[in-house]
């Protein structure tokens, strides 16, 4: 028993068996931007694959509809109206081999007594106008169901499809912790039952499982930081057994809101986020954005890239006119620099031991640049004076 990922500050060796001990080094990734959708998606707050397409959806209050969008451009390709719901409050959407299910589940007040899931047959998706079937719940360990916006620990914006059963994720906005619900997949009534707790120092916001069982759970922080768990190596279905990382991404200026999360395939997916309110005047865009996984999952190749960008670092931070990245080993490196809003300003490669980046064209602000090694990136916040 022990930690057994190679990337842990406390790897064993000798241990064979994961006790989900592992414990990592901060990690920093900058999400790629894909585009800005469009206006109707302002709102958007649950995204997942379906027949190889991408399919999102709208936060509480707006329409019944969930959009099929382009994932390069974010232009929505297809609607379709759902006739016989609600948009209550749908904040995430998950899939199985033959059904679409769409969470009716935020709770922000805490008071919802009529919590439903959506199950869409996955062919009908062909269809501009169809209907769906109803899975109403509540969760087994809540009695109390009096009003209290954004104070409580029974809010929900998070669920995926696995082993014929539903996996929910609390929204706590108390303790911000997440509590594990299992929840029958088939129309009825039911209960979600408790399994397990994390403290995952935030609010879930979306989740997903890869088809390797890599689960990532999507947040933020109340002071606008992004983040994600990446769940691996557990046993069954107790996703808090095994190893968790917490990958930061950066914060509401760069991403906007994020809100949904989804894996594409070979470690790869998409997030989703809805607009971000800065102040009264300034209000960032919606927004598509793209992640790997593979960098922190793949092998042992990428232990000894970890090794090497141990050695890489920027200097001067902050930065007036141009900086140095410090290569002593000469590897070969790719490397990124985004802007706040995380759009891609200049990329190169290099093996030189010093590369020196020009940014005195830039404004002062907040910058991102990211040095890749194989499958594997290190990331520094950079900031110009």
């Amino acid at each position: 028993m022990g930690c057994t990922d190679p990337q842990a500050l406390n790897f064993d060796e000798n241990a064979s068996e994961n006790d989900g001990t592992c414990v990592y080094q901060e990690t920093n990734y900058v999400l790629t931007l894909i585009a800005e959708l469009p206006q109707e998606l302002k709102e958007c707050s649950g995204s997942e694959m379906a027949n190889s397409h991408l399919w999102v959806h709208n936060d509480g209050g707006n329409e019944n509809e969930i959009y099929r969008i382009d994932s390069l451009t974010g232009e929505i390709l297809q609607t379709v109206v759902i006739a016989n719901a609600q948009n209550e409050d749908w904040e995430d959407v998950a899939k199985s081999e033959n059904y679409f299910y769409i969470g009716d589940f935020g709770n922000n007040s805490g008071n919802r007594t009529d919590l439903r899931i959506y199950r869409i047959n996955k062919n009908d998706l062909s269809n501009d106008l169809i209907s769906a079937q109803f899975i109403n719940f509540n969760f087994s360990d809540q009695v109390d169901f009096s009003e209290n916006n954004n104070n409580h620990d029974f809010d929900c914006e998070a669920f995926f499809y696995y082993n014929g059963q539903l996996h929910l994720f609390s929204k706590n906005w108390v303790d911000n912790q997440t509590r594990h619900y299992i929840l029958s997949a088939e129309p009825g009534t039911h209960t979600a039952q408790l399994t397990e707790t994390f403290d995952v120092g935030g609010l879930i916001t979306s989740a997903n499982i890869s088809d390797n069982n890599e689960v990532v759970l999507l947040g933020y922080t109340e002071l606008g930081f992004n983040f994600m768990w990446l769940l691996f190596d557990f046993d069954g279905d107790d996703f808090f057994s095994g190893n968790k990382r917490k990958i930061l991404l950066g914060n509401g200026f760069t991403n906007s809101q994020t809100e949904g999360i989804t894996f594409r395939e070979n470690g790869y997916g998409y997030i989703v986020s809805e607009q971000f309110k800065v102040n009264d005047q300034i209000t960032l865009p919606q927004k598509m954005l793209s992640f790997s996984i593979n960098q922190w999952t793949n092998g042992t190749t990428s232990i000894q890239d970890i090794s090497i960008l141990e050695m890489i670092n920027i200097y001067p931070n902050p930065v007036k006119n141009s900086f140095e990245v410090k290569n002593p080993n000469q590897n070969k490196i790719v490397w990124k620099l985004y802007n706040e809003l995380g759009q891609l300003l200049k990329n190169g490669k290099t093996s030189e031991s010093e590369t020196n980046i020009d940014v005195s064209h830039l404004s002062d602000g907040i910058y991102y640049f990211s040095v890749t090694v194989g499958v594997s990136q290190k990331s520094f916040q950079l900031f110009k004076k």
